[in-house]
């Protein structure tokens, strides 16, 4: 169990509590935070995190596979979790957009698409 989070910051129950989520919206907010941390900057754990900031500075048709090998690299330590699907869109003035499709505990897919 995890603790909500929007915008980096914790969101409050009904309560005055911190909301928490479990099960797929867990993963999920799970994957989107190591897919946008960039890789080295959370000094605790150097290894959290990916490259996908640096998708930019590869040619535009080597992307999709770098991309793929970056999000399986950060993802690395979710062993319930498979990529199945991974669509980038390049989106203008150097942002691009990722459609994913994920598999979790071997049988419930998901997707998930975040702007880097």
């Amino acid at each position: 169990m995890e603790l909500k989070l929007e915008n980096g910051k914790y969101v409050s129950g009904e309560y005055q509590g911190l909301l928490s989520l479990e099960g797929i919206d867990e993963i999920r907010q799970r994957i989107l935070m190591k897919l946008c941390v960039k890789k080295g900057a959370f000094l605790p754990l150097p290894e959290y995190g990916s490259r996908l900031y640096s998708l930019s500075a590869f040619r535009p048709s080597l992307r999709p596979a770098t991309a793929k090998q970056f999000v399986i690299e950060a993802l690395s330590d979710e062993k319930d979790l498979e990529l199945t699907e991974l669509l980038l869109f390049e989106q203008g003035e150097g942002e691009i957009l990722l459609e994913m499709s994920f598999l979790w505990k071997g049988s419930l897919e998901f997707g998930l698409e975040t702007m880097i």
